[in-house]
């Protein structure tokens, strides 16, 4: 169990957007339009990669649903699964593919993940907003684990960019 404190407080303390080179979104933007622009952000992402069709979900701080959008021929599935990578990366604040190895890696660390609801399936990035630290997450799921990541850090990036 100490370890999973351990963990926890690592991410915390290290692995956040600003620890990760993001800056925040505008406090003024709505979090629903924000919402609405990191979903584009990672369908744009996805069809320019060729990726198969996704489930991208936003939650806020509290791991709450903000938006969520599946393309056609994504399994039903997948919804379930960005949401579970979304409300993960907020109680972490980590992005699930850090989670990864360290969950791989400690049968405990493991079975309180389970216990907890929470995935190191890659997948999930949180985002600033504002003054927070953590504002909410991004969810993919659908493509390949690493493909999942790379669209999740896509939609972070379109928050960034709002024009």
């Amino acid at each position: 169990m100490s370890q999973i404190r351990s963990l926890l407080a690592a991410c915390v303390l290290c692995v956040g957007p600003s620890a990760l080179g993001q800056s925040a979104p505008s406090a003024a933007d709505s979090m629903l339009a924000a919402a609405e622009r990191a979903i584009s952000g990672c369908f744009a992402y996805a069809a320019a990669n060729k990726m198969p069709p996704l489930s991208v979900v936003v939650v806020d701080a509290s791991g709450a649903l903000i938006a969520s959008k599946r393309q056609d021929g994504a399994m039903p599935v997948a919804s379930d699964a960005a949401l579970l990578k979304a409300r993960t990366s907020v109680r972490t604040r980590a992005p699930t593919a850090v989670l990864s190895p360290i969950v791989q890696g400690d049968a405990g660390t493991r079975d309180a993940f389970i216990t907890m609801q929470l995935t190191s399936i890659p997948g999930g990035v949180p985002f600033a907003r504002g003054a927070e630290a953590i504002a909410g997450a991004v969810g993919v799921s659908g493509g390949q684990p690493d493909q999942d990541a790379a669209c999740a850090m896509s939609a972070v990036e379109a928050l960034k960019a709002k024009s």
